[in-house]
């Protein structure tokens, strides 16, 4: 008897080895479309070709977050070096007056652009899961000295310019909001 093998053409058609030891709770028709592994309905999670297994979906996306430590820690010290110019910046523009809360609201997405730029351009294309976080906190970090500081100080002295001390902040709020969106894309 004559048997034919065929060699997987696309990568479809490999069977994928799920690095889990996911089993469903109860006994279960329904079978993972990767791995063909029992699948419980709640674990179930919809692709396009299928139900597969929640250790299916962690894998693929653990593949396309390729960052190390050391791109972390670039993140970190970029974020925290411009948050520490762009919080003299915002300072300098709340002291402008009135006005300041309208070139604020450019001055912030701006200032928040430039951070998720600079970090893109350093990584290269390596991404990371968490970049968005490290570059978030270290700005708020960098930029705290001169803009939260001073607000907190006019506060506490019961300043009548307290509410003048808070512009710098919203800046800030912008920066790192635009930042954060520019990163997890």
């Amino acid at each position: 008897m004559n048997t034919v093998t065929t060699v997987p053409t696309r990568e479809a058609d490999v069977a994928f080895d799920c690095p889990g030891n996911y089993r469903a709770a109860t006994p279960s028709t329904l079978r993972c479309a990767k791995c063909d592994r029992p699948l419980a309905v709640k674990d179930a999670q919809r692709t396009p070709t299928g139900y597969v297994c929640p250790y299916y979906v962690k894998a693929r996306v653990a593949t396309f977050y390729t960052a190390g430590p050391r791109h972390y820690l670039l993140a970190a010290l970029i974020a925290f070096g411009l948050g520490v110019g762009i919080g003299l910046v915002l300072q300098l523009v709340g002291r402008i007056g009135f006005f300041a809360l309208l070139l604020t609201i450019f001055v912030g997405p701006a200032a928040g652009s430039l951070i998720a730029e600079a970090i893109r351009r350093a990584n290269g294309k390596e991404r990371g899961q968490y970049i968005w976080l490290v570059a978030a906190i270290a700005t708020v970090i960098g930029a705290a000295y001169f803009t939260v500081l001073p607000a907190l100080v006019a506060l506490l002295v019961g300043s009548p310019g307290f509410i003048f001390a808070l512009i710098p902040i919203v800046g800030l709020v912008l920066t790192v909001g635009t930042l954060i969106a520019r990163l997890k894309l």
